[in-house]
């Protein structure tokens, strides 16, 4: 099979709606009048058609931390030594950033249709040198790099009407609940009224407390108007669930805090939250993996709760949800969003390397030589806690040591039997579980994981065929079959992709994997 040609796709905006793709290749070639688009040319400029780097974790981070998204990046590169681009990428007119980039692979003579997807992603930046335009890649990370909640309090009641608050809570982020969560201590939104705002969506049901004292529930309001009219008996709470709003009765002696169920617990695990916080970020539900939120909801169903009240960006969240179950997440070389759970290799390898199709392979540190035997996972987590004098007289001395605890822990202890190490390692890990069944198990899973030694490797310049690529991607798994360190050279030993850089013009990769 001869070369293919390589086409790139660049999409350029002159007004908000107004856009146009710009197309090159590495060598001249034109759309069949049949094709979709019909006739339309491929200036031959390519120098070349790129790379793209994605990791699982950031920074060199491995198994033992909590993993954290790595925005992929990569660059391609255009010919313009008669300066003939400056009209495109030196026109203060045309914006190409964060706009779409295609990169395409397609057979001399063959039709438009039969090309292949290599990458679909958006662009960084424009770097217009003297004879060569380098455009910048990175994947679709970026767009939940920004705060997730804008929502803001305008401070405009005129008491005692409205629940925008006054001066002090003017300019605020109002606070947003999903799953289960502990503690919370909401603002209030109306101090002539006792109004507190727990959450900007609707919720289940809430638990509050005066000084460490449950208050007694009347019935629910109906809406706001009913809210604001009708007060609680003295001593008493009402809620307005539809608004995640509720009022005392009277003025509280100690702080106020309530627990908050936001969510049935179908919608309160690590993949459904992952989900709606993409999707809250304009993500399109076609663009989230519908089979890796099925997959990793069966592998952990556990109930986590997330309460956000401040300006924290949704990759923060999504790491924090994530890492409570040992997930990961990012999207793919073709924009589309995926999640799992990071395991030990196991199953169906996706693609074999070995000495014919791989130039070398060599150990990288990951301080991961000695193994991790204790295990303190941290859950139900009380957002605000309280020491004995901000609570009433009546809760008992261990309600008490309870609530001054930011975490309670669930702890796993394994042993090793040869240990021939000096010493072995802890880990503590906080996570949004909000039962302590689900963190023992999740502890119990992390010394699965983690309690003996685990190798990292750096595979370099990989060749594999188009399906293999196909699939190939952070978190699959391999076989290695190779002669030294200890890999079996016979069936292969299986190892999981940790990262991945693809090099287009080469049609090769290089990949770090992870595993015993």
């Amino acid at each position: 099979m001869t070369d293919p040609i390589w086409l790139i796709e660049l999409t350029g905006y002159t007004a908000a709606a107004t856009s146009a793709v710009y197309r090159f290749a590495t060598e001249g070639y034109i759309t069949a009048r049949t094709d979709t688009p019909a006739e339309v040319w491929y200036e031959p400029c390519v120098i070349d058609p790129g790379n793209l780097s994605r990791s699982m974790f950031a920074n060199g981070i491995g198994a033992r931390e909590n993993p954290r998204a790595e925005v992929g990046f990569g660059f391609v590169k255009l010919a313009n030594i008669d300066g003939h681009l400056d009209s495109v990428f030196d026109n203060s007119s045309i914006s190409f950033r964060e706009r779409q980039i295609r990169i395409l692979r397609v057979q001399r003579g063959a039709a438009y249709s039969t090309a292949t997807v290599i990458l679909s992603a958006v662009i960084s930046q424009i770097e217009a040198g003297y004879d060569v335009v380098t455009v910048g890649i990175k994947d679709r990370t970026y767009e939940l790099a920004s705060n997730h909640l804008s929502t803001r309090y305008a401070g405009t009641n005129s008491l005692p009407n409205g629940v925008e608050g006054v001066a002090d809570l003017a300019g605020k982020i109002k606070p947003l609940c999903m799953g289960k969560v502990f503690a919370i201590r909401p603002p209030c939104v109306n101090t002539s009224r006792l109004i507190y705002q727990v959450s900007t969506a609707a919720i289940q049901s809430g638990t509050v407390r005066d000084g460490g004292v449950v208050l007694t529930a009347g019935a629910n309001y109906t809406n706001q108007s009913d809210m604001e009219t009708n007060a609680p008996a003295a001593g008493q709470v009402r809620w307005w669930l539809a608004g995640g709003m509720f009022r005392l009765g009277s003025s509280p002696v100690y702080s106020v805090d309530a627990d908050v169920i936001a969510d049935l617990s179908a919608d309160s695990t690590a993949a459904q939250l992952l989900k709606r916080l993409a999707l809250a970020r304009g993500v399109a539900s076609g663009d989230i993996s519908a089979a890796d939120v099925t997959a990793l909801d069966a592998l952990n169903s556990a109930v986590l709760g997330l309460y956000i009240d401040g300006e924290l960006d949704t990759v923060t969240l999504m790491d924090r949800v994530a890492s409570s179950v040992g997930a990961y997440y990012g999207f793919d070389r073709l924009g589309v969003l995926r999640i799992g759970r990071f395991d030990m290799p196991s199953g169906t390898a996706v693609a074999v390397v070995a000495d014919w199709n791989c130039r070398a392979v060599d150990r990288v540190k990951n301080g991961q030589d000695i193994p991790t035997t204790t295990i303190n996972v941290k859950y139900a987590r009380y957002h605000a806690t309280a020491t004995r004098s901000d609570l009433a007289g009546s809760v008992t001395d261990a309600a008490a040591s309870d609530m001054a605890q930011e975490y309670r822990v669930a702890t796993y202890t394994g042993t090793l039997s040869p240990n021939p190490h000096k010493r072995t390692e802890t880990l503590d890990r906080e996570t949004l579980i909000a039962a302590k069944a689900n963190a023992d198990t999740e502890a119990s899973r992390l010394f699965t994981l983690l309690g003996g030694v685990r190798r990292t490797h750096r595979l370099s310049d990989v060749l594999l065929d188009d399906a293999a690529l196909s699939v190939l991607d952070t978190n699959a798994v391999i076989a290695l079959r190779w002669p030294r360190h200890g890999f079996d050279n016979n069936s292969g030993t299986l190892r999981r992709v940790l990262s991945v850089t693809y090099f287009f013009a080469e049609q090769t990769c290089d990949l770090t994997v992870w595993g015993d």
